[in-house]
């Protein structure tokens, strides 16, 4: 059994034997297009299961406690499909926006899904505030997931608009996030939410670690939010 092979076994991938292919394929086509687009740091094979696909299935628990078959999510910042592609390759039920404000990047996810064949799967190259903005997006998804940089405070801004009344955001972040989320409080309680949850653990196979910040939507979020980008950096909640 190989560390791919224990990775899903851990996470229980319920079609270990297709996601393990399609993961696979994933690798080989991001480490080649890599030379050319710079989509990822992580070169190594063993390194990349651990980091990128691992770290994207952690979420899963959070999600197959859904009490729906078929649900929406939205991954938000998805750089070269993480963790979106992962977890819909994971639970391919799952309809999901991959979103990215950089053309390169979309263009690689577009391929990326094409070639693994995902069908479900869209992807919408614009800033994360635009789409919280647009009637078609904003209070649609079941599930926002973000594994960006930005502090958790700038990130709610772009994702809770974005989720249904009763839906969640799933943030990940390092293991030490207790400033970030008291740094957020506010802000969560502005857009309608609520942090209900930090998870911290260690990837499997590995010493790295993480946490994932459950937020719940309580209510709708206030039609002036999200503001625009020069707005929310400048001066967030």
């Amino acid at each position: 059994m190989d560390l791919l092979d224990r990775v899903l076994e851990v996470y229980n991938v319920k079609n270990g034997a297709v996601a393990k292919q399609l993961y696979l394929r994933f690798i080989d086509l991001t480490l080649e297009k890599n030379k050319l687009l710079n989509l990822t740091a992580i070169v190594d094979r063993d390194e990349f299961v651990i980091k990128h696909i691992a770290d994207s299935l952690s979420l899963l628990k959070f999600i197959q406690d859904h009490n729906q078959n078929t649900f929406s999510a939205i991954d938000i910042g998805s750089g070269f499909g993480v963790p979106g592609l992962i977890l819909k390759i994971a639970v391919p039920s799952m309809s999901i926006v991959l979103n990215d404000s950089n053309r390169k990047k979309c263009n690689f996810i577009i391929e990326a899904k094409d070639y693994l064949g995902l069908s479900g799967v869209e992807v919408v190259c614009a800033r994360a505030e635009q789409l919280g903005k647009n009637t078609h997006y904003r209070e649609r998804f079941d599930f926002a997931f973000a594994r960006a940089v930005d502090r958790l405070n700038i990130l709610c801004e772009y994702a809770l608009p974005l989720l249904k009344e009763g839906g969640v955001f799933l943030a990940q972040k390092g293991y030490e996030c207790d400033s970030e989320v008291d740094e957020a409080k506010g802000a969560v309680e502005l857009l309608g939410g609520t942090i209900e949850n930090i998870e911290r653990f260690f990837l499997p196979e590995s010493e790295y670690k993480r946490s994932v910040i459950v937020i719940r939507k309580l209510r709708q979020t206030p039609m002036n939010f999200p503001r625009n980008t020069k707005q929310i950096l400048k001066k967030p909640l």
